[in-house]
C-alpha cells in the first residue's frame, strides 16, 4: 500500500536534494558577521515554491554564511510553522551545521527530541542523528513513542513494538496509538488472527456514503475552473435534484462504497466516461465545534469543498494516487458539515490512465479518524 508518509519522504528529499547543493556551495565557515540572520531565517520559514521562492532562499543562505552566527538548535526550532518549502531549506541548513559542530551537541540534542511542541520533522532528524550506529540508545527511545507528536517518530516506536510477538491486549494498545494507514491495517490483520475483529474502514475514518451527479462536459480539459450551477447552488444551499449535463439531464443518485479504503469508482459508475466531470457529495455530522484535516486519495484533477469553503484544488491527472494523498486543515462545526467533491476526468487512451477515482476521509492533525455522528 503506498502512502503519504512516503510521499512526503521523497518530496523531501528532491527539494532536500537542490537546497543542499546550495548550502554546500554557499555555507562555509567564513568568519564574517553581519546583521539580519534572523531576517534570513524568517524568509526560509515563509519559502513558496517556485523560482522566486528558490531566488528568495539562495539569498537567505547567503546572508546566513557571511553572518556565521547561526545555531544548529535555531535552525531546527525555525522548522516549527514554517511552510513545507521553508522546512525542507531548513533541514538543509540544520544538517549543514549538523555536519560542522552537531556531535559536539549532544546535551542540547537530545532536549531537543525530548520536546514535543517542536516541529516533528526536526524531532524525527534530531533522532536520526543521536541513534546513528546506536541500535540500544535507538531501541531505548522507541520504547516510549509510541504516543509521540511527530508521525514519523510515532511509525517507527509501532514498528519497533509490533517487531515482538504481542497478546491481544498489547496489539489494541497500538492500534489506538496507530496513525499510519499501513500500520493499522497490519495491526487489525494480527489481531484478526487472535479471533479479535476490527472494522477497517471505521478504524481509519474513511467517507462511504455519497450522493454523484454528472457527468458534466470536460472535453478538452478545459472545465476545472468552470463554476457549473451544482457548485453555486450546493453553496447556497439550493441543489436542485436535476441539472443540464454533458449531453443530457442529469439527476443525484446515491451511492454506498463497500470498499474497505472507501474508494469511489466513478469510472465504472459512469461507464468509463472521459473528459468529463462527476460531483461527489456528502454530509457529515460532527459531535462538537472542531478543528480536522479532509484527507483525500484521488488520481483525476479534483476540488474540495467544506461548507462551503474550497479547501484544496489540484489540477493533476494521472501520476500516482494514494491515501492522504492531500490533506487540508478545516474546521467542523457542531452538527452537520457539508463536503463537495469535484473529480475531473481528460481524455488520455493509455491504459493507465483510465482510472476514475477518489476516497475521502476525515481526521484530526495525527490522522486518527473523525467519525460522523451515529457511525
Amino acid at each position: 500500500m503506498q502512502v503519504r508518509l512516503k510521499t512526503q519522504t521523497i518530496r523531501r528529499a528532491a527539494i532536500f536534494a537542490i537546497g543542499f547543493s546550495i548550502f554546500a556551495t554557499n555555507f562555509d565557515s567564513g568568519d564574517v558577521r553581519a546583521d539580519g540572520s534572523l531576517d534570513s531565517i524568517k524568509v526560509l520559514q515563509t519559502l513558496t515554491s517556485g523560482d522566486d521562492g528558490t531566488l528568495a532562499a539562495s539569498k537567505a543562505i547567503k546572508q546566513l554564511n557571511k553572518a556565521n552566527d547561526v545555531t544548529l538548535i535555531q535552525s531546527l526550532t525555525a522548522m516549527k510553522g514554517a511552510t513545507p518549502v521553508g522546512r525542507n531549506w531548513l533541514l538543509g541548513l540544520a544538517n549543514s551545521l549538523y555536519g560542522k559542530s552537531g556531535k559536539s551537541q549532544t546535551a542540547e540534542l537530545t532536549k531537543f527530541l525530548a520536546d514535543a511542541n517542536q516541529n516533528g520533522e526536526a524531532r524525527y532528524l534530531v533522532f536520526q542523528w543521536l541513534t546513528s550506529n546506536n541500535a540500544v540508545l535507538r531501541k531505548e527511545l522507541l520504547a516510549k513513542m509510541n504516543q509521540d507528536s511527530s508521525p514519523e517518530l510515532r511509525f517507527l516506536a509501532i514498528d519497533e513494538a509490533m517487531k515482538i510477538k504481542l497478546e491481544d491486549k498489547e496489539l489494541s494498545m497500538l492500534l489506538d496509538a496507530a496513525r499510519h494507514p499501513s500500520q493499522v491495517v497490519s495491526i487489525i490483520e494480527k489481531l484478526k488472527e487472535l479471533g479479535v475483529i476490527i472494522d477497517q474502514s471505521k478504524q481509519l475514518g474513511f467517507v462511504h456514503e455519497w450522493r454523484l451527479i454528472g457527468p458534466f462536459d470536460n472535453v478538452g480539459t478545459v472545465n476545472f475552473d468552470k463554476v457549473f450551477p451544482v457548485e453555486t447552488d450546493w453553496a447556497k444551499g439550493t441543489v436542485k435534484d436535476e441539472y443540464q449535463g454533458k449531453t443530457e439531464a442529469v439527476k443525484w443518485k446515491q451511492h454506498t462504497t463497500a470498499e474497505l479504503e472507501g474508494v469511489v469508482d466513478l469510472a465504472v459508475l459512469y461507464e468509463k466516461e472521459k473528459g468529463c466531470i462527476i460531483y461527489a457529495a456528502a454530509e457529515f455530522e460532527s459531535d462538537k465545534d472542531q478543528d480536522a484535516e479532509v484527507r483525500l486519495g484521488c488520481i483525476n484533477g479534483n476540488k474540495i469543498w467544506v461548507n462551503a469553503k474550497l479547501v484544496t484544488s489540484n489540477e493533476v491527472y494521472h501520476t500516482g494516487t494514494q491515501i492522504d494523498q492531500y490533506a487540508e486543515p478545516i474546521r467542523l462545526k457542531a452538527g452537520k458539515n457539508q463536503i463537495l467533491v469535484k473529480v475531473c476526468q481528460n481524455e488520455q487512451k493509455e491504459q493507465w490512465a483510465q482510472d476514475y477515482k477518489f476516497q475521502l476521509r476525515i481526521c484530526d492533525s495525527t490522522g486518527k479518524a473523525i467519525l460522523t455522528k451515529g457511525r
